[in-house]
């Protein structure tokens, strides 16, 4: 990275410490985990996700099956083919809402490949949206996105203005960077985990604080959970779930959705391993424990309980399917593609490519095993 970039950063890293500090202190000695996940990672301007940075890919913070290559996309694209046919065929519009798009590779990919699918009277009616509230991502969005060649992509701020959609949402591992809650349990009852300040003479840190309970929402599950646990346990609770969920639900009249994550059930998450939560961070490719260092530089992220997923799915309204492993989603979503491709004449180095990716989404020491699909319907 240019050393003007880094020094920029720099004086980011400090603004975003000195903010998260005047709340700690405006909030008595305590902010919750959730806040500063929201500072941290989306904070308008100097936010993880927010920045100007590399996050994804071999030069970036981690990899995701987007930044394998096009391969990820172009069998998305195939399945939401064949749900178009299924289900979708008398529809006059159709379409497809992501949520996380980040630099909207996963958006080009899948239309390039509809675009070869679908008829041209298909590919007209179907508009692709990319929900991005930050302004300054969306403008971005729109410049590499809404072109000639796709001039059905749209960037939109938020799903709340549309209704009576019919189509496709996708969200590629947006659900384990929503801010979320840490609690413990603690002398047989739950208590919440937070950010609060540790002052010396010459330096001041962030460190992890224990509070009561004082958020409803998190009484309320608080007040379900399992009070058979061991002393000093630790989990996390997704809030933001709820509202996502809804607004989906309020915005289509028919609609089948595919998330894709890693996650676990809520008795994996309870297991005797997991006494200490599945929180981490990433910077570099490295697993980073201390989640309250240098606030701004390091994703932050956990484990979906796809049990809690599930039941406010169904609360919601929706049919829910799953979570089944990526391996076993991507193989029978891709077998008729990796046939056609196989007796096509395409360049033997061009078919090696994809076959390249195609084994590393799926191999069960990569992604094959630790990502999941959960499908909805409504």
């Amino acid at each position: 990275m240019p050393e003007q970039a880094n020094e920029c950063n720099s004086q980011k890293d400090s603004v975003l410490f000195d903010l998260i500090v005047n709340e700690i202190e405006e909030g008595n000695g305590f902010i919750s985990f959730e806040r500063y996940m929201e500072l941290s990672l989306y904070h308008s301007d100097l936010g993880y996700y927010t920045r100007e940075s590399h996050r994804v890919g071999k030069a970036g913070d981690f990899i995701t099956s987007v930044s394998i290559g096009k391969c990820y996309g172009t069998i998305l694209a195939h399945y939401f083919s064949s749900l178009i046919e299924l289900q979708f065929s008398k529809e006059k519009q159709i379409v497809i809402v992501e949520f996380g798009a980040e630099y909207g590779d996963l958006a080009i990919d899948i239309m390039s490949e509809l675009k070869n699918i679908l008829n041209d009277e298909q590919f007209q009616n179907l508009k692709y949206l990319v929900v991005e509230p930050f302004d300054s991502k969306r403008g971005k969005l729109k410049n590499r996105l809404v072109n000639e060649e796709f001039n059905n992509i749209i960037v939109i701020a938020d799903l709340n203005e549309q209704n009576n959609l019919n189509g496709f949402v996708l969200g590629n591992e947006v659900l384990d960077a929503m801010p979320f809650k840490r609690v413990r349990f603690r002398n047989k009852k739950w208590v919440e985990l937070g950010v609060g300040l540790e002052k010396s003479d010459k330096s001041l840190s962030l460190i992890e604080v224990e509070n009561g309970i004082q958020c409803e929402l998190l009484s309320a599950w608080a007040l379900d959970a399992s009070n058979e646990l061991p002393e000093g346990f630790t989990t996390e609770v997704n809030l933001c779930l709820n509202k996502f969920i809804e607004s989906i639900y309020s915005s289509f009249s028919k609609v089948s959705g595919l998330f894709i994550d890693y996650g676990s059930t809520t008795d994996e998450l309870i297991a005797s391993n997991r006494l200490g939560g599945t929180v981490r961070g990433y910077s570099d490719h490295k697993y980073i424990t201390d989640l309250l260092a240098s606030p701004g530089t390091h994703d932050i992220t956990a484990n979906v309980n796809f049990d809690d997923f599930r039941l406010i799915a169904q609360r919601a309204g929706f049919e829910v399917i799953g979570p089944i492993e990526q391996y076993r989603f991507l193989t029978n979503a891709a077998k008729n593609w990796l046939i056609d491709i196989e007796k096509s004449q395409m360049q033997r180095a061009d078919k090696e490519q994809i076959i390249n990716q195609f084994k590393m989404l799926i191999h069960p020491t990569t992604m094959g095993r630790s990502f999941k699909m959960l499908e909805i319907q409504k």
